[in-house]
C-alpha cells in the first residue's frame, strides 16, 4: 500500500489499531471509513479522527462558520424568537384594545410604516420559531430572507422615530404622535413603554437575531438599494390609495409636503434603509468576523499538486 503523509492505505482501524469488526460497520464512522479506505479517497489513522472530521463537517453543514450561536435550535434561538413574538403580539393587542380612526379606516393600522414593520418582524420571528421547533433548515432559510427586509426596515423606523422629524404641532413618523392623548395610557412611563414596544424593541430583537443567530448576509449595495426602494415607493403608493378612500394621511407631514417633497422624502428613506442594510452587514462582520478568503496553500502530503497532476 502506498503511504501518504505517514498514513497507510490499509484496512479501517479503530483507535486501538484493530480492524473495525463487522458489527461496527453499521456505525456511520466505521462504514464510511471502510468505504473510503477501500476506494482510496480519504485516509484516517483511527475511527476517532474520522468521527472528529464527521462532527466538524456536520457542524459546518448545520451552522455557518461565522454564525455565533446554534440556530435553528430549541434553546437560546427559540427563546429569543419567543420573547420577540410576545412583544409583537402585545403591541397588536394594544391596537385592538385601544381603537382609533385607523381601526375603521381602509387599510386599518397597516397605513402606518411602524405597523408594517411590526408585521414583517412578526412574520420573520414566527417562521424563525417554527424553524427552531422543527429544526427545519428550509424554514431557517426563509427566516433569513425575510430578515434582510425586516431588520433594515425596523432600523429605519427607529431612526425616523428617534430623529423627531416633527413640526411644532407634534407631527412625526411615530405610530403615535408624541403629544397625542392615549386613552388608558396617559402616564409618561406608560407612553415610554408603548414607544419602546413600537419603535425600539423590534429593531433590538432583530439585531440580536442577526448578530448571533444568523449567517452573514451576502447582499451588496445595489440589491440593497433596490429592495429598500421597492419597499419605500411601494409604501408611498399604498398610502396614496388609502388617502383616496379615507381622505386623510396616516402622518400629517404627507399633507404638508408637495409631490416633489414626497418623492424626496421617500427617496431619502430608501437610501437610509439601504445604508442600514450595509451597516448591519458590516456590524455582523465586526462582531463575528468577515470570513475573508485566503490564498490556497500547498500542504504536506499534497502529492497530486506537487507532481502537477
Amino acid at each position: 500500500m502506498p503511504r501518504i503523509a505517514g498514513i497507510s492505505r490499509g484496512k479501517p482501524t479503530s483507535p486501538e489499531g484493530h480492524v473495525c469488526p463487522t458489527s461496527l460497520l453499521g456505525d456511520p464512522g466505521c462504514a464510511l471509513l471502510a468505504v473510503e479506505a477501500a476506494l482510496g479517497v480519504l485516509e484516517f489513522p483511527s475511527i476517532g479522527a474520522l468521527r472528529y472530521t464527521l462532527n466538524m463537517a456536520d457542524s459546518l453543514i448545520h451552522r455557518h462558520p461565522l454564525q455565533r450561536l446554534p440556530s435553528p435550535s430549541r434553546g437560546i434561538s427559540a427563546l429569543v424568537h419567543l420573547v420577540g413574538l410576545s412583544s409583537f403580539f402585545w403591541a397588536f393587542k394594544y391596537m385592538h384594545e385601544n381603537p382609533n380612526q385607523a381601526n375603521q379606516a381602509y387599510g386599518w393600522h397597516f397605513q402606518y410604516l411602524t405597523v408594517i414593520g411590526l408585521t414583517l418582524s412578526t412574520l420573520t420571528f414566527f417562521v424563525g420559531l417554527l424553524a427552531d421547533i422543527t429544526l427545519s433548515r428550509r424554514l431557517f432559510l426563509v427566516k433569513n430572507i425575510l430578515s434582510i427586509c425586516s431588520a433594515p426596515l425596523e432600523v429605519l423606523i427607529s431612526v425616523l422615530s428617534m430623529s423627531d422629524w416633527s413640526s411644532p404641532n407634534g407631527w412625526s413618523f411615530r405610530f403615535m404622535p408624541v403629544r397625542s392623548n392615549i386613552r388608558a395610557f396617559s402616564h409618561y412611563d406608560a407612553n415610554f413603554v408603548l414607544d419602546l414596544s413600537f419603535h425600539a424593541t423590534p429593531s433590538i430583537v432583530m439585531l440580536i437575531d442577526l448578530l448571533f443567530l444568523s449567517p452573514p448576509w451576502t447582499i451588496t449595495v445595489l440589491p440593497a438599494l433596490m429592495v429598500s426602494g421597492t419597499i419605500a415607493f411601494g409604501y408611498w403608493f399604498w398610502i396614496e390609495q388609502c388617502f383616496a378612500v379615507n381622505g386623510w394621511y396616516p402622518y400629517p407631514i404627507f399633507e404638508a409636503l408637495p409631490t416633489e417633497g414626497r418623492i424626496g422624502l421617500f427617496t431619502l428613506s430608501a437610501v437610509v434603509m439601504a445604508l442600514s442594510t450595509i451597516t448591519l452587514k458590516w456590524l455582523f462582520g465586526r462582531v463575528n468576523g468577515f470570513g475573508l478568503p485566503t490564498e490556497p496553500e500547498s500542504r504536506p502530503g499534497d502529492i497530486r499538486r506537487k507532481e502537477g497532476l
